[in-house]
This record gives C-alpha cells, sequence and structure tokens, in this order.
C-alpha cells in the first residue's frame, strides 16, 4: 500500500498561499488518484491558475479605475481600454508574471502607448466625423 505524503504546511493552514503550495497539493492530488489521469472526451485544456482567475482580473480592474480616474472617457473609450487592458495583462501572465502591482502598472503602460501612438477613439467622435 503506498503511502500518501502530505505538505503539511499547506495542509495545516488550510489555503493555497503560493505557487509552491498549489504545486505540493497537485501533487498529493495526483498521489490519491493512484497516479490516474480522468477519462475525458476531447482535448486536455490547461486548468487555470490562481493568477489567471484572481490576480490578472484584479489588475484589470484596478488599472481601469485608474485609468477612469485621471480623465472622465466616453463608455465606448473604456470598453476599448478595457479589451487592451485584458490582453495585456494575460499576455504578461503568459510570460510568468504573477505580481498583481506590475501587471497593473504594465497595463497601464501599454494602454497609455496605445493611446498616445494611436488614439482611442470614442464612438461619439466617430459619429460626429461622419455627419461633418
Amino acid at each position: 500500500m503506498s503511502q500518501i505524503r502530505q505538505s503539511p504546511n499547506v495542509l495545516d493552514r488550510g489555503k493555497v498561499e503560493g505557487a509552491a503550495d498549489l504545486v505540493a497539493l497537485e501533487h498529493t492530488a495526483t498521489e490519491f488518484a493512484g497516479n490516474r489521469r480522468p477519462v475525458t472526451e476531447g482535448p486536455i485544456e490547461a486548468a487555470e491558475t490562481p493568477v489567471e482567475q484572481f490576480v490578472a482580473p484584479a489588475a484589470i480592474e484596478r488599472a481601469l479605475s485608474i485609468y477612469q480616474q485621471l480623465q472622465e472617457h466616453d463608455r465606448s473609450v473604456v470598453m476599448q481600454a478595457r479589451k487592451i487592458l485584458t490582453q495585456r495583462i494575460y499576455a504578461m501572465v503568459d510570460q510568468g508574471e504573477s505580481d498583481e502591482h506590475r501587471l497593473t502598472v504594465g497595463g497601464l503602460t501599454h494602454l497609455k502607448s496605445v493611446e498616445r501612438d494611436h488614439g482611442i477613439k470614442s464612438a461619439s467622435e466617430s459619429q460626429n466625423r461622419k455627419q461633418r
């Protein structure tokens, strides 16, 4: 009979605080399941990490909040900004960044460069130009 190795610091705390804790819990779960993968239909998709579930969305919301506080923007501009921030922040997560502050700052920096280089036009500005 195989013995299950447990990470006492993770299990005693009852919560996951970092990547090392998550790996320890996944390792324990794999051993508990007898190293068998569940049978699935279709391709196996990567599970979202805590960074993707909690940190990135929080960074997006914080960056968007800061962006709105700096200057009042039309709703369409805010929606475009959210899209730009989401793409940039998840790209940073894919590159290994997990610090919420760095994700927020990186997203805002990218958003400002897009705004400076290409401009983010509101829907009302576009319609005013078409009417002229």
